[in-house]
């Protein structure tokens, strides 16, 4: 049976290589353009969530392999994301904003909810390629969240909702999705920690065989030969 993903889905489902591709220093340029549209408190937020995915996942890691072959280890993005908070304060809004930067930067196209979240993509829309961020009304959540592309979940919610979510989620076909949960609102500290980032990637290694003609190959002939 032929599953129809929304068109939100579908969108983002085709722009995610191309932003994903760009590489943190590519996406760092086209978001840094939207920096001075958004209010202090929230720009400072936007302002650390891109430092620190530099800090955290800029850098492509070079392992030197045991027989000689390269390996590189990176991350990339996880695919499309939802960003919604439960909560209207003040604090929670920078916590928002600071939700759809950490998923931009680190390569996924993200959806908004509401008036909240198209506030904030009215100020990100223009400054990168059509689809990275959309924005839905909140009748249209639970198509979001049952989607069987959705990548991930990233909420302020409290500690009940965020176990219904869950208990939602798991209940899913398809892709496995990511949920993210911030319940200080006010104080957002998991939003603000260093390692938050990673929630928003996965690793991707590659390895390169250099070997195979040379210093391998003559210790594979020698092990082959009688004694």
């Amino acid at each position: 049976m032929t599953i129809v993903q929304p068109v939100q889905i579908q969108v983002a489902d085709k722009v995610f290589e191309a932003w994903d591709s760009l590489g943190v220093e590519g996406r760092d340029e086209h978001l840094a353009r939207t920096l001075t549209l958004f209010p202090e408190a929230q720009r400072k937020m936007a302002v650390w969530q891109i430092d620190n995915a530099q800090r955290e996942i800029a850098e492509t890691l070079t392992m030197v392999g045991p027989t000689g072959e390269s390996n590189e280890l990176s991350t990339q993005g996880r695919g499309a994301f939802l960003c919604l908070s439960n909560d209207d304060s003040e604090a929670a809004i920078v916590g928002l904003v600071g939700q759809v930067f950490a998923a931009l930067i680190a390569g996924n196209p993200v959806i908004t909810v509401g008036p909240k979240g198209q506030e904030i993509m009215d100020k990100i829309a223009t400054s990168v390629p059509e689809g990275v961020i959309q924005n839905i009304a909140e009748s249209a959540l639970d198509s979001i969240v049952e989607a069987n592309n959705l990548a991930g979940i990233a909420i302020l919610c409290d500690d009940a909702e965020a176990q219904v979510l869950n208990q939602r989620l798991a209940a899913k076909s398809g892709l496995i999705c990511q949920l993210v949960i911030e319940n200080d609102s006010q104080n957002l500290t998991t939003i603000a920690a260093p390692h938050y980032i990673l929630r928003f990637v996965t690793e991707r290694a590659i390895s390169i065989n250099t070997t195979a003609i040379g210093g391998n190959a003559t210790l594979l002939e020698l092990g082959s030969l009688d004694e």
